[in-house]
């Protein structure tokens, strides 16, 4: 992925979070940028290719919420 099309999947996550999950904005980013995405983003720049956008969105909302993740 490159630089622009992160910024789009993470935005749709974000979109995603505040539409779904119901997170004002300022948490919905605030989740994203302190996520696991955000980390495996770093690590690898395709590795979210996997799952999908709301697939995502519910992995950070349990991270944020203290929920049991599963490893991937």
């Amino acid at each position: 992925m490159t630089n622009a099309e992160i910024r789009e999947f993470k935005s749709y996550v974000r979109d995603t979070l505040v539409r779904k999950y119901h997170l004002n904005e300022v948490e919905a980013t605030r989740a994203v940028r302190d996520s696991y995405l955000s980390k495996a983003l770093a690590m690898d720049k395709d590795f979210v290719d996997h799952d999908t956008v709301e697939e995502w969105a519910e992995f950070i909302y349990d991270e944020i919420n203290h929920e049991s993740l599963l490893m991937m």
